[in-house]
C-alpha cells in the first residue's frame, strides 16, 4: 500500500472519529453519511511516449592514425601531445641526408638520359637525310641504267660501263641506307625509354624525400604521440593519432526487437553526466544493418556538437530512444484503469457519484496511458480510491482536483 492510499485511510478514520465524537447524551441519534474518499484528476490532452535509455561510450567523429611511409631517425618533432593541428601541418621530419643524395643522383641520371636522347635524335635525323639524298641519286641512276642498256645493245658503250651503271642503280644501296635509318630509330627509342626510366627514378626519389616530412591528414587534436626526436620511426607503425573533437558521437548497442523501431534522422536525447547535466537533443545518424558476431547486438550512433570540447572521447553516456509516441491525445495515469470482467474500466466523477466507464486503451508507459475511447477531455477521473468504489456510489473528493 502506497503513502497516498495510507493518507486516504487516515482521513476516513479521522472523519469517522469526528462523527462518533459528536454523539453525546443530549443527541439521541445522528445520521452518518456513507461515502468513499477519492482523489480525481481531469483527463487532458498530452503527449505520451515509450522510451528506453541505453548506456554507451563517447567517441570522436573522426580518428586517424598517422603512419609514416618512410623509415628513419626523427630529426625534428613539431608537435606535442594535446596540440591542435590543421590539415597539412608538419608533425615531424625524418632524417633526409640519404634521401637528398638519392634525389641528386636521380637528377643527374635524368640529365644524362636527356643528352643521350638528343644525340640519338641527331643520329636519326642524319640517317634520314642521308637516305633521302641517296634515294634521289639511286632513282636517277636507275633512269640512266635504262639509257646505258640501250647504248650497250647498239654497241655505243662497253660492257664495263653497263656494269658500272647497274652497280650505281642497285636497290641494295637504298636498303642499306634504310637499315641505317631503322637502327637510328631503335637507338632513339631506347634513349627515350632510358629517359623515361630516369624520370621515374627521380620522381620516386622525390617521393621518398617528401615522405620524410610527415603531415597531419586532418584538422584535429594530437591524442597520441609515439615518437621522439632521435628515435627511429618505423614505417607501418602508428606514430601519432589525430582526432576531430568538434563533433562527437555516442555509440550504443541495441537488441533485435528494438533496432527495427529506429531509423536515421530519428530524434533522440543524449546524456553525458561528466560533461553536462540533463539531456540534449540529437538525431540518430547511423543504424547498423547487421549485428555484431560476438554480442549479437546492433550498433546505433547519435552525434552531438562539441565546440567547447567538454565532451571527451571515452566518456560514459546514454541515449534515450523513443520507441513509440502519440501527441495531443487523452492521457491519464495508468493506475486509474482497472481490469474488470475481461474489460478495462475507469470511474468518472459526476456530482459526487462515481460512474463506471469502459475504455479502450493504447500506448501504456506504466505511468501514463493513452485512452482511445470511453472518456472525453476535461472529465474528472478517479485516480486514487478507484479500487474501493463501484458504479453509482457516492464519493467524496479529499485530494486532487
Amino acid at each position: 500500500m502506497n503513502s497516498r492510499r495510507i493518507s486516504l485511510l487516515l482521513v476516513m478514520i479521522m472523519i469517522a472519529s469526528l462523527v462518533s465524537g459528536c454523539q453525546g447524551s443530549e443527541v439521541e441519534e445522528a445520521a452518518v453519511e456513507n461515502f468513499t474518499a477519492v482523489e480525481v484528476q481531469a483527463a487532458e490532452l498530452g503527449d505520451i511516449e515509450n522510451s528506453v535509455v541505453i548506456n554507451g561510450r563517447v567517441a570522436a567523429s573522426q580518428e586517424v592514425s598517422v603512419i609514416p611511409k618512410a623509415m628513419g631517425t626523427v630529426a625534428s618533432l613539431n608537435v606535442e601531445l594535446g596540440d591542435q593541428v590543421q590539415e597539412g601541418d608538419t608533425l615531424f621530419v625524418i632524417e633526409q641526408t640519404d634521401m637528398n643524395l638519392s634525389v641528386s643522383q636521380a637528377a643527374n641520371g635524368v640529365d644524362i638520359a636527356r643528352k643521350s636522347v638528343a644525340q640519338a635524335e641527331n643520329g636519326l635525323n642524319t640517317a634520314r637525310i642521308n637516305y633521302e639524298l641517296n634515294k634521289d641519286k639511286i632513282e636517277n641512276a636507275q633512269l640512266n641504267l635504262e639509257r646505258t642498256r640501250q647504248l650497250y645493245e647498239e654497241g655505243a658503250v662497253s660492257k664495263s660501263q653497263l656494269e658500272q651503271a647497274e652497280l650505281s642503280a642497285s636497290q641494295l644501296n637504298l636498303d642499306a641506307l634504310q637499315a641505317q635509318v631503322n637502327q637510328a630509330q631503335i637507338s632513339y627509342q631506347q634513349a627515350q625509354d632510358q629517359l623515361q626510366q630516369a624520370q621515374i627514378s627521380y620522381q620516386q626519389a622525390q617521393s621518398g624525400l617528401s615522405n620524410t616530412v610527415v603531415l597531419s591528414p586532418m584538422t584535429g587534436i594530437v591524442s597520441a604521440l609515439n615518437v621522439k626526436e632521435g628515435q627511429i620511426a618505423a614505417s607501418g607503425q602508428p606514430a601519432a593519432t589525430i582526432v576531430n573533437m568538434d563533433t562527437v558521437y555516442i555509440r550504443v548497442n541495441v537488441v533485435e526487437n528494438v533496432v527495427n523501431r529506429l531509423s536515421e534522422g530519428q530524434e533522440v536525447e543524449i546524456s553525458v553526466p561528466a560533461a553536462f547535466e540533463g539531456y540534449i537533443d540529437s538525431v540518430i545518424d547511423y543504424v547498423s544493418p547487421s549485428a555484431d558476431p560476438m554480442s549479437k547486438l546492433y550498433e546505433v550512433r547519435a552525434y552531438v556538437d562539441n565546440n567547447q570540447y567538454g565532451i571527451r572521447s571515452g566518456m560514459t553516456g546514454s541515449v534515450k530512444l523513443n520507441l513509440e509516441s502519440e501527441k495531443d491525445v487523452i492521457v491519464i495515469p495508468s493506475d486509474a484503469v482497472i481490469d474488470k470482467d475481461e474489460k478495462q474500466v475507469v470511474y468518472v466523477l459526476e456530482e459526487d457519484v462515481a460512474l463506471e466507464r469502459e475504455v479502450q486503451t493504447g500506448l501504456d508507459t506504466g505511468e501514463m496511458i493513452h485512452i482511445l475511447s470511453g472518456i472525453n477531455e476535461g472529465e474528472e477521473i478517479i485516480v486514487e480510491g478507484q479500487q474501493y468504489v463501484s458504479d453509482g456510489v457516492t464519493v467524496k473528493v479529499v485530494r486532487g482536483e
